[in-house]
């Protein structure tokens, strides 16, 4: 059998054969204080071989580490990404409760009234018709006080950044609510009686303050409060019935329409 080594690899036999004459020799570098010397009172070969073994690892991550390691960034990752992009998901049924329990305090005010709403009583009897004037949304919610416990976290949708949570109820400002209310609201089940606050028409928000809708014109979302929601823009609207439904562009002008009214009077916080 020849026993030429092919070009690019190493015998064993010769490498081995190689070292075992290394070692009966000793090597000394006369003049070099760092001379090595191989044998004995000096540096034997395999004690060199052992430390250039040690010196020629690379220090680092196998291959193996690093596949574990992104294994558990990959199944952190998959259990962190549904919780963030779901988290302005999950605020939509706490706007939509919100505007039910408002929606409800309006028609038991309006059955303790004899059919009226807060706007058109006056503050004398409880109801918040001297407030019209200012354009303001606040007096209206303040006067339904009894019917929601103190409470002032219904006022606020989680999603509205430029909104706060007032610290008490005598103090709710249109700056501590998210939500619209539509003073020519009937009793008429299709009737609207408020919504959020995020609207805008022909293209431009509507700002704070009264805002006269009518039939020739285009309402829409605007992203303030649901705009990382999946195919937005979408928003709130609360009806005299009680219900509340969330809309998009086509459902929300229509919904508008479906009162037939001519015009609404709606006081945007």
């Amino acid at each position: 059998m020849d026993s030429t080594v092919p070009s690019g690899r190493i015998s064993f036999g010769s490498l081995n054969q190689t070292l075992a004459c290394l070692a009966n020799f000793r090597l000394s570098l006369p003049g070099r204080k760092n001379g090595l010397v191989a044998g004995a009172g000096g540096v034997t070969v395999e004690a060199v071989m052992k430390t250039l073994s040690r010196k020629g690892k690379v220090s680092g991550l196998t291959l193996l580490e690093v596949l574990i390691v992104l294994a558990v960034l990959f199944v952190l990752a998959a259990l962190l990404l549904p919780t963030l992009s779901g988290s302005r998901k999950a605020t939509v049924p706490l706007c939509m409760s919100n505007q039910k329990q408002i929606a409800l305090g309006l028609i038991m005010f309006n059955d303790d009234h004899a059919g009226k709403y807060p706007w058109q009583i006056s503050a004398t009897n409880g109801g918040s018709f001297e407030s019209i004037s200012n354009n303001q949304a606040f007096p209206h919610f303040r006067a339904l006080s009894e019917y929601f416990g103190k409470q002032t976290t219904i006022f606020v949708c989680p999603t509205d950044d430029a909104r706060h949570m007032a610290t008490n109820y005598s103090q709710i400002l249109d700056e501590n609510i998210s939500y619209f209310l539509n003073l020519d609201a009937t009793t008429n089940s299709r009737a609207i009686f408020g919504g959020e606050r995020h609207l805008e028409v022909n293209g431009k928000a509507i700002n704070s303050g009264l805002f006269v809708y009518s039939t020739n014109l285009v309402l829409n979302w605007t992203h303030e409060l649901h705009g990382k929601v999946q195919n937005g823009p979408i928003g709130g609207l609360s009806f005299a019935d009680g219900h509340v439904q969330f809309t998009r562009i086509a459902d929300l002008n229509s919904s508008f329409r479906n009162q037939r009214l001519a015009t609404n009077y709606i006081v945007v916080p």
